[in-house]
Formats: C-alpha cells, sequence, structure tokens
C-alpha cells in the first residue's frame, strides 16, 4: 500500500458486544482502507466495553480484531489508545490485532507535535475515579477474571450488553476545561502542541495557552474523525 500520509484519529465508538453490533465499523474501516492512509488511532472505548481475555470474546468483538489486524497488515499503523471502559489489553488478543496499545501517543506532524489521549484521567481531583480505575485494572483483577467460568463472563457479557445497548452515552453535561487546558499547558512544556482527548462525548477545539485542545466527536453517533496530515500538521474533523 502507497500511503497518502494522512492519519485518520477517532474515539468513543462504543460498538456493540452482540452480533451486527459491528457491521458499521467494519463498512467504515472498508472505507478507510481505501483511502490509503498512513496510520488510524483509536482514542478509547471502542467497544461498550472491552474485557479484553478469551472468556469475554464474542463474534462481534471478534470480526472488528480481525479487520483491524487485516488493516494493520496492509500496511496502516492501527495505534490503541487505552480507554476507561478498555481492561487488560496489553498481552492480549486485542494487542495481537493493532500495531500497539498505550495510554498516550505522541505525535509529530509537520511543525506541531500531538499528544493522542483518552482524557479520562485528566481530573487529578477524582479520586472516587482514580480509585475505581486502580481497583479495576490491577494485576489481581486481572487474575480473577482465570477464576470465572467461561459460561458464567459469557452471562456477565450477554447481561450487561442488554442494559448498555439502551444507553445514550453521553457523558457529563458540563465540560471540565479548566482541567483540559492546564493540561494542555502542562504538556506543552514537554513540546506538545496539540492534545487530542476523547472520552467527553462532544466535538470541540480550543485554545490552551500557546497549545490547542481538540476533542474528537463520539464517532458512535455519526463516524466522524480527525484527519491529520503529517507532512503539514494540519488537521480538520
Amino acid at each position: 500500500m502507497i500511503s497518502t500520509g494522512q492519519i485518520f484519529v477517532i474515539g468513543d465508538s462504543h460498538i456493540g458486544l452482540s452480533p451486527g453490533s459491528e457491521s458499521k465499523i467494519l463498512a467504515w474501516l472498508d472505507r478507510l482502507e481505501t483511502l490509503q492512509p498512513r496510520a488510524l488511532y483509536l482514542n478509547g472505548d471502542l467497544f461498550h466495553y472491552l474485557i479484553a481475555h478469551p472468556k469475554f470474546l464474542t463474534p462481534a468483538i471478534e470480526r472488528v480484531f480481525d479487520r483491524l489486524r487485516k488493516l494493520r497488515d496492509a500496511g496502516v499503523g492501527v495505534h490503541y489508545v487505552e480507554g476507561n471502559r478498555d481492561f487488560f489489553l496489553r498481552g492480549s488478543f486485542a494487542e495481537k490485532s493493532v500495531s500497539d496499545v498505550a495510554v498516550e501517543y505522541a505525535l509529530p506532524a509537520g511543525d506541531r507535535k500531538y499528544l493522542i489521549v483518552h482524557g479520562d484521567r485528566i481530573n487529578d481531583r477524582d479520586y472516587q475515579y482514580r480509585f475505581w480505575r486502580l481497583a479495576s485494572k490491577n494485576p489481581v483483577s486481572k487474575f480473577s477474571l482465570e477464576l470465572i467460568p467461561r459460561r458464567t463472563a459469557r452471562s456477565f457479557v450477554d447481561h450487561v450488553e442488554k442494559k448498555l445497548s439502551k444507553t445514550n452515552f453521553k457523558h457529563k453535561s458540563r465540560l471540565p476545561l479548566a482541567q483540559m487546558e492546564n493540561y494542555a499547558k502542562k504538556r506543552r512544556a514537554e513540546g506538545f502542541t496539540n492534545v487530542v482527548f476523547g472520552h467527553f462525548h462532544e466535538k470541540l477545539v480550543m485554545p490552551a495557552g500557546d497549545a490547542t485542545v481538540a476533542i474528537v466527536p463520539p464517532w458512535y453517533e455519526n463516524g466522524e474523525a480527525m484527519v491529520i496530515n503529517q507532512a503539514e500538521g494540519r488537521s480538520g474533523n
């Protein structure tokens, strides 16, 4: 594949876990491949939730990762940013199906340097969430998955899927703009000119000192992505 140099960033696709839920993202990935992009960044929460353990694997999840693997093998970098609904990606079938996984990515583009990060941890005073994250994403909780019978795990998936399928996944009614600005200014000292969040289910671009903050819109709503031209450093939604 001859790459165009374009880089696509999507966030919060919240694909369902039941059969057929994957059809929209698969069609989008087919169209994306025809554009011959350089890379795709998945900025967190690819599924309603993803416990990356074989016991929680569903046909919908399997088909999505099979398509991502084919995209990667065709020469497109596929980079998975861990979101708040992503669990135990490292060493899993998820990591083996993409180029790499990380909590954040640095992306040089012309005279700009982008930071791709989900954004669920920018509020360092949200102690309740930080405690929940620590309690749910650690080696002990990962080991406990080995003790859960496969049938119980699949019943859990089916139960949660039925509840989540009726949810619109809207986040807070008020964006934490001050925290976003402070975070971008802090990371600007590390050379990042642009910070790209997901998580907040809005579409926004705003200044933060001499840096810029962008929130990619939730992909599940209308399939919208951010496009970055790596050579020139220009971006747009």
